[in-house]
């Protein structure tokens, strides 16, 4: 049972992180109804090709990584694709928690020590502070999330409770113009579900119990999309949206939301309970993500020594994500988005393929329900990848 309730929280906490904190960000021109159903409509996706992926481990070992069930299902082009789209995923993703959480801690630091310190020099200190625990396997990163998910709901709950009784209902009912900018949040609305990425760690974790791996997934992934619906709609429902847009154009990234949150509610109570969520949602998903990379250049590297060492696999899980950090201070947004394509290929497309092939090789017939949400998942699929595209080259601004 614990084993269970640790891979949820891990689940969960690989969720709940830097998306979310995003999230209002994006979402400001937006209003409370198309973000619930663009919530939804994601959540069930990322879901059910978890499922998926668990179902190809029927016919597989549990210890496999996803470059070995690629190159068997999909062959050596499948599994470059894989590896390109995960590599680039999970260093983006892992780049925007640095980028995040090195501007929570560069704050705090000036505020304690009464000096200006660097957006470089915080993101590097953030990732040695907190990326070495990775070193020492899942059930350590088990164990601090735990604690750290258990710390994020606390202060959560009381940023929440703080502002929940202010909603206003008219500012849920707002309805934005045109439909730019609800296509616009989709991609990085699908990154904030990224926990296709710690799927094999899972089940190897787990040693492939079916039952189990679909309950923690179902839970882990059902819990962020509550809270993420009682975020925004704290959020969305304590300010104008043409305040709240006019703050965000003039406060980029989590400063933004923070100056939102205490036009609502101008308190220490509420910035001291925001920063320490902040920075524990942050935490875990950085934890989660980065795990799950060093997994995956261990199993990259499976035949090559010097690769598959653990040390080897930590250097190259945070040397390319912090050279990103020096180099773009400011890539928390960015780094999200571009992780949509990426992650399109590996949580939506991928899946799909190897259980089609996988099904074929066991001489299994698809259910109808399957090929019905398999449509789905194409039509998903390609929407945001032409998003991004769109909003790479400004035909629709980011």
């Amino acid at each position: 049972m614990q084993k269970i309730i640790g891979s949820i929280l891990i689940v969960a906490g690989t969720t709940i992180g830097a998306g979310m904190l995003a999230m209002p960000i994006i979402s400001a021109n937006v209003g409370f109804t198309f973000m619930t159903f663009i919530l939804f409509c994601i959540w069930f996706a990322m879901y059910y090709t978890s499922i998926l992926l668990v179902d190809v481990y029927k016919y597989n070992s549990p210890s496999d990584g996803l470059n070995t069930l690629t190159f068997k299902y999909l062959g050596n082009t499948g599994a470059i694709v894989t590896a390109i789209s995960m590599l680039t995923l999970m260093y983006a993703l892992v780049s925007a928690y640095i980028t995040g959480g090195g501007d929570i801690l560069r704050t705090n630091l000036e505020q304690w020590l009464g000096k200006d310190i660097s957006a470089e020099l915080s993101a590097v200190l953030f990732a040695l502070l907190f990326g070495g625990i990775i070193a020492f396997g899942t059930k350590i990163v088990d164990l601090g999330t735990k604690v750290v998910f258990s710390i994020k709901l606390i202060f959560l709950c009381i940023v929440i409770g703080l502002l929940l009784p202010k909603i206003e209902t008219q500012y849920l009912a707002y309805m934005p113009n045109n439909s730019i900018p609800v296509l616009a949040t989709i991609p990085v609305i699908f990154t904030s579900f990224g926990f296709y990425v710690v799927i094999p760690t899972l089940v190897k974790y787990l040693e492939g119990n079916t039952k189990q791996l679909k309950l923690v997934f179902f839970i882990g992934s059902i819990l962020p999309l509550l809270l993420y619906l009682i975020w925004e709609l704290t959020i969305l429902g304590n300010i104008n949206e043409t305040v709240f847009s006019r703050i965000i154009e003039e406060n980029t990234k989590l400063e933004g939301l923070l100056k939102a949150i205490q036009q609502i509610e101008n308190s220490s109570i509420v910035k001291t309970a925001f920063n320490i969520f902040a920075s524990a949602a942050i935490l875990t998903s950085f934890w989660g993500v980065s795990m799950a990379l060093k997994d995956y250049i261990k199993d990259l590297g499976k035949n090559k020594p010097l690769i598959h060492n653990n040390t080897s696999a930590i250097l190259l899980t945070f040397l390319p994500p912090i050279g990103f950090a020096l180099f773009y201070p400011d890539g928390f947004i960015i780094a999200l988005g571009y992780a949509s394509i990426s992650l399109v290929v590996l949580a939506l497309v991928m899946p799909m393929l190897m259980l089609t092939k996988a099904q074929k090789e066991a001489g299994i017939t698809p259910p109808f329900t399957q090929k019905i949400t398999f449509s789905y998942l194409w039509i998903l699929t390609i929407l945001i990848i032409l998003l991004q595209i769109l909003m790479a080259i400004n035909v629709i601004p980011a």
